[in-house]
């Protein structure tokens, strides 16, 4: 058994993450959200699988900004 500090953040934060873009999204929402209000709203949005950050923003009503080249 696993414990629940050994899981990445978006796992437990029930956020689905699967590139770099994801990573990058959901790591703007922290800098400006609690992760307990991203966590409701993940939970909230869950229908067959956890939430994009990109969903989560639309929801907290944030536009998070393209990457800077």
């Amino acid at each position: 058994m696993t414990s629940p500090d050994s899981e990445p953040l978006w796992t437990r934060l029930g956020v689905r993450v699967e590139s770099s873009e994801d990573l990058r999204q959901l790591r703007w929402l922290l800098e400006r959200f609690d992760s307990g209000r991203i966590r409701y709203v993940a939970r909230c949005l869950r229908l067959r699988e956890a939430p994009k950050p990109e969903r989560i923003a639309r929801e907290l009503g944030a536009c998070i900004p393209q990457p800077s080249s």
